[in-house]
């Protein structure tokens, strides 16, 4: 069995997007023929880890883990001294004071992201690996970007086939917390960003507007399309009771450049309409922001009373209330017309509806093309009208689920089979 190197700073305990990536491959490489090994960070926890997820990493996988200095911990301690510790009514949807301080620091000093203390024993400890573990082949996967700076220097100094994965952009992302301070850091940035795509043998994009991207600005690099996926096996064999409210749930963090509150404007108006209160109808977020005062926003539209605010839930009791809302919100940043949310391909796993709130872009086109759910504009008006369209679905059908054909192209089957074919082919090369 050929063995590769998952370089993958997230990892479970991590519940973020690329962690529960990472972790459905791993479990499912070797029905392929692939043994993976993992580098990654050192053992953590905290609010963005669920420790009940080790549990589902193979006992037999070898798990390699690098300690560093955790710059998110540093800041931490540094804000904790700087406010005061929270007390224990603080409202958890309220901004948080640091979040300028820490987003200043990602952008002006933390090249090319707060991971960088890794690099330099990852790599150490990926060589080791590589002999050890007589590697064929290294797969890299960003957020973070110094996963790749960590495959960059392995591959440079061994000589192996190396498959890079940008789950989003580098270069051209719209989001603010990526955007460079000064011509100087995006021409490091941009330094950065060639020397991955030469050393590596073929990119894998998460979207076609990522894979765009790679082609247009480096004619020479070999791309493929590598969808995100949902693993069948993560979710209740039989769908729990379904509520007897319409209830559209919301599974993520919110943030400025992803703000609800078009979705807000519209709930109220759709609810108004309609004549619906608390008991009827429900939107339900499980998470929060970090910038946003979701209590707030909903207070300020008459909302709060068919407003929840679950807050973190662990993984597997996201994906269980999935599986028994009426439709799943999907929320695109109206300047983002390339990435895809992971969480849109979580929800084609929950057999539930999806009401996007997005304006024309490639999720849109997999919603409509797929026949998944409903497209809002993000306007308080579109967002209504589509409401009553689903809410007249809902009535006419009940609990119905999707009846999707094509589920299994979005799978971890079909996924997983995919990146074989790229491990197979980056080695056929060499």
């Amino acid at each position: 069995m050929k063995r590769v190197l998952i370089v993958s700073y997230f990892f479970p305990p991590v519940t973020n997007m690329g962690s529960h990536r990472m972790l459905r491959f791993v479990r499912h490489l070797r029905e392929f023929g692939w043994e993976p090994v993992v580098l990654t960070g050192k053992l953590t926890s905290g609010p963005q880890c669920d420790l009940r997820l080790l549990e589902k990493v193979p006992t037999d996988i070898h798990v390699e883990r690098v300690d560093s200095m955790d710059l998110t911990e540093l800041w931490a301690k540094l804000a904790r001294r700087r406010e005061g510790a929270p007390t224990a009514n603080a409202d958890k949807s309220a901004p948080i004071k640091t979040q300028g301080l820490t987003t200043f620091l990602n952008r002006w000093v933390m090249i090319p992201d707060k991971c960088f203390p890794w690099i330099r024993p990852a790599a150490r400890a990926g060589e080791r690996l590589i002999r050890e573990k007589n590697i064929q082949a290294i797969f890299s996967t960003a957020d973070p970007l110094s996963d790749h700076l960590v495959a960059l220097r392995l591959a440079r100094r061994t000589g192996l086939p190396w498959l890079a994965e940008f789950r989003d952009l580098w270069l051209g992302s719209p989001y603010f917390a990526r955007s460079h301070p000064t011509p100087v850091h995006r021409a490091i940035h941009a330094r950065l960003e060639r020397q991955v795509v030469a050393g590596a043998d073929t990119v894998a994009c998460l979207s076609e507007g990522i894979r765009r991207y790679f082609a247009s600005v480096y004619p020479k690099c070999r791309t493929r399309m590598l969808y995100n996926c949902f693993d069948p096996e993560e979710y209740e064999p039989a769908s729990p009771p379904p509520s007897e409210k319409f209830t559209i749930l919301y599974a993520g963090a919110l943030y400025s450049s992803r703000s609800p509150e078009p979705f807000f404007a519209g709930w109220a108006r759709f609810l108004a309409k309609h004549g619906l209160g608390q008991h009827a109808a429900e939107f339900v977020i499980l998470g929060g922001s970090p910038d946003l005062d979701l209590a707030a926003m909903a207070k300020r539209h008459g909302i709060e009373s068919s407003v929840h605010l679950a807050g973190r839930v662990p993984h597997t009791e996201s994906l269980r209330r999935m599986q028994s809302a009426t439709a799943l919100l999907a929320v695109q940043s109206p300047e983002d017309d390339v990435h895809v949310p992971g969480k849109l391909f979580e929800y084609i796993g929950a057999r539930r509806p999806i009401f996007a709130m997005s304006r024309p872009c490639e999720t849109a086109d997999l919603i409509v093309r797929n026949n998944l759910g409903w497209v809002a504009d993000p306007e308080e008006a579109s967002v209504a009208e589509k409401l009553a369209e689903a809410y007249a679905a809902w009535q006419a059908r009940g609990h119905a689920g999707l009846a999707l054909q094509l589920a299994d192209q979005f799978g971890i089957q079909e996924r997983t089979r995919q990146l074989v074919d790229l491990l197979e082919e980056i080695c056929n090369r060499k």
